[in-house]
């Protein structure tokens, strides 16, 4: 799966420790057959005029799709297919696992996944080492979603990063991420800003697929006009030959 969308992994973003509860039994929304289809982009600014811009954002605002595709789904794994495409240049394709329960991904799973009907106060991954909890469920383009706002700063290298995500409160699959990182210069001597923005386009309930090509090329209108224009230029002519009579000096 494209990389950037698990860059910044719940379990990074908060210390992993086990904690002893009463765990509540968690089920995908998700069904086998499912398609979502994302976009993305980045920006950035620096203090530093002559910085250089990330690749990761540099490659993000070259991203033209990302498609997740839903494969197995059972009482708590789903697997995963995930294609991301590019403005040019080949497009990349994984697929994998992801368990709500536990939060486990393997291979290329799509990880922003979890369970179906969560509330806020709920545990994201009730069997996990993470503590992640819903923080509140908000409504967003007519569909009730749980957001997830964390926040981490890294006083080693003076940068705060934080991580804002909705999930479709229904099916439990990613609506929107927004990642926010802040370098305060303290340690760089360079204070800069980046957001990355993954959001979803196409969905079982928004068939509305982000199109990859235009609906009529302007290659084939163009050959249709030009078609259109010689048959009528033939018409007349023919026209013309079979009604003007020919005189003969």
């Amino acid at each position: 799966m494209n990389k950037k969308l698990i860059a910044v992994s719940f379990l990074l973003c908060l210390a992993c420790f086990v904690v002893i509860q009463t765990a509540k039994a968690q089920t995908p929304g998700v069904k086998s057959g499912d398609e979502f289809i994302y976009t993305e982009f980045s920006h950035w600014s620096s203090a530093n005029a002559l910085d250089s811009i990330p690749q990761d954002l540099i490659t993000a605002n070259q991203t033209s799709s990302i498609d997740v595709r839903i494969g197995n789904v059972n009482d708590s794994v789903v697997s995963t297919f995930t294609a991301t495409l590019f403005n040019s240049g080949e497009p990349t394709a994984t697929e994998g696992t992801v368990n709500v329960q536990t939060g486990n991904i393997t291979d290329g799973g799509f990880a922003p996944i979890i369970g179906a009907n969560l509330k806020a106060g709920d545990r994201i991954h009730p069997l996990g080492l993470d503590t992640i909890t819903i923080n509140n469920t908000i409504t967003m383009n007519n569909r009730q979603t749980n957001q997830i706002i964390i926040t981490v700063t890294n006083s080693s290298s003076g940068v705060t990063l934080t991580v804002d995500r909705n999930f479709d409160q229904a099916t439990g699959i990613l609506v929107k991420e927004i990642q926010t990182s802040v370098d305060d210069g303290s340690v760089s001597n360079d204070a800069s800003t980046s957001s990355l923005t993954i959001k979803i386009e196409y969905s079982p309930w928004n068939r509305q697929p982000i199109p990859t090509t235009p609906e009529f090329p302007l290659v084939v209108a163009l050959s249709v006009i030009v078609g259109a224009t010689t048959l009528v230029i033939f018409g007349l002519k023919k026209k013309h030959l079979i009604t003007t009579p020919v005189i003969k000096a």
